[in-house]
């Protein structure tokens, strides 16, 4: 007796190809497996000539309220504060690169504006640009012929930027809370390039199996009248075990829950240090790192609930998941895009430098020296509370925080 043949593996098996046209096409093959797997409905299955008609894998919204939300929100104010944040995230890297700059902690922040210029890059294109695509048939190409390669890059970036973020905390306690030869150790140049080497590369590791997420066709754009090209998503990317390992568990462990949990922990320890380990007191640090850290989980926890919950979501919201996605890619280039301003506010030896190299005033301390190197052993904890207090709020997608320079061996 035959074996049953599978409704959808059915419907991949009837899928009608064009008389004429080459069967063992690759692309004809591939959806015929998205067919087979109940990835894409065979309805929307279409062919001009020999080609796909555009639209198998992305469906753009027909709701108008959307449409105008979309554009509003990630067509025109995401770009402008992507591009406010590359500027930002340069000027910030060459201001934490300058000599008198270089410390352990400025290593990091140098890297983090590195990581954040990243993500404020690959968000304006696979946010903004997307928003444009079906209005120019030049915008589809270019974003289906990339996206698959650019959103792997911006998860790097990305992930860059939160574990840049937990080393400076770590750093910053290192240096507030234990023994001078353990300060010492840690901030040594060999030690710093170390661990940023080991972030950089656990970054690309963790994110390679985004790569293999998607691979794209080429199609025939009905409605703009032109060969186009569009990414669809591989099986591996609805398979139900690499959902729930890689998307919820690793997610939450590596990019969010864990890395909030330990800059919120070190936090504490700082804090604590430094009310009980000293004479001297600032509530405005306590009521800052409040701030900083509600701050951060309203740029944060959407993106977070979207990630682990994406299918429970997906079926119960239907089509207005979408404003809480767009919502979500805002908030993440916001948070890449808002370290400088932090730094200009909070951190005097970061103003300094800045003022003296591209305003050609003398800093206020009498030299661009004593603030980065220089330190008082009170100061020293009270600064780096500070330094991990606005820390908290500099990174993104999933930590963040600004940093005052820490008084620890240049690197």
């Amino acid at each position: 007796m035959d074996e049953p043949v599978d409704i959808y593996e059915q419907a991949a098996l009837n899928m009608s190809i064009p008389d004429g046209c080459d069967v063992n096409r690759a692309v004809y093959a591939s959806i015929k497996q998205l067919i087979s797997h109940d990835i894409i409905d065979p309805s929307l299955v279409g062919f001009q000539n020999c080609e796909p008609l555009c639209g198998i894998c992305y469906h753009g919204s027909k709701e108008w309220d959307y449409i105008r939300f979309n554009i509003i929100v990630i067509g025109v104010i995401l770009p402008i504060v992507g591009v406010f944040g590359i500027f930002g995230n340069a000027i910030s890297a060459f201001v934490y690169s300058r000599p008198e700059m270089q410390c352990s902690t400025n290593f990091y922040l140098f890297s983090l504006a590195c990581s954040d210029t990243g993500v404020a890059l690959t968000g304006i294109f696979l946010f903004s640009l997307e928003t444009f695509r079906p209005f120019s048939l030049t915008v589809a190409r270019m974003s289906g012929q990339l996206s698959a390669i650019v959103y792997p890059m911006g998860m790097i970036a990305q992930t860059c930027s939160v574990y840049f973020t937990v080393c400076a905390g770590v750093d910053c306690f290192v240096q507030v809370c234990l023994p001078e030869k353990v300060r010492r150790m840690f901030s040594r140049k060999e030690t710093v390039h170390f661990l940023a080497i080991c972030v950089v590369i656990f970054s690309v590791l963790y994110n390679v199996p985004h790569f293999f997420e998607g691979f794209v066709i080429d199609c025939y754009h009905k409605e703009l009248g032109g060969m186009s090209r569009e990414v669809c998503p591989a099986t591996l990317r609805y398979n139900e075990l690499y959902q729930s390992i890689y998307y919820k568990y690793m997610y939450a462990i590596f990019l969010a829950v864990g890395p909030l949990i330990t800059l919120i922990v070190l936090n504490t320890f700082i804090i604590g240090f430094s009310v009980f380990g000293s004479s001297a007191s600032n509530m405005d640090d306590t009521m800052s790192l409040i701030l900083v850290v509600l701050l951060f989980i309203s740029c944060n926890t959407i993106a977070l609930v979207i990630n682990i919950f994406e299918s429970y979501l997906s079926e119960t919201l239907g089509s207005k998941i979408n404003y809480i996605v767009d919502l979500s890619n805002f908030l993440v280039v916001f948070n890449s895009s808002f370290n400088i301003i932090i730094y200009i506010k909070y951190s005097r030896p970061f103003a300094d430098t800045l003022s003296s190299y591209f305003c050609q005033r003398k800093p206020k301390t009498g030299g661009l020296g004593p603030p980065v190197v220089i330190t008082e052993k009170p100061s020293r904890s009270k600064k780096c509370k500070e330094t991990l207090s606005r820390l908290l709020v500099a990174s993104q997608p999933e930590v963040a925080p600004t940093v005052t320079p820490i008084r620890s061996e240049a690197v």
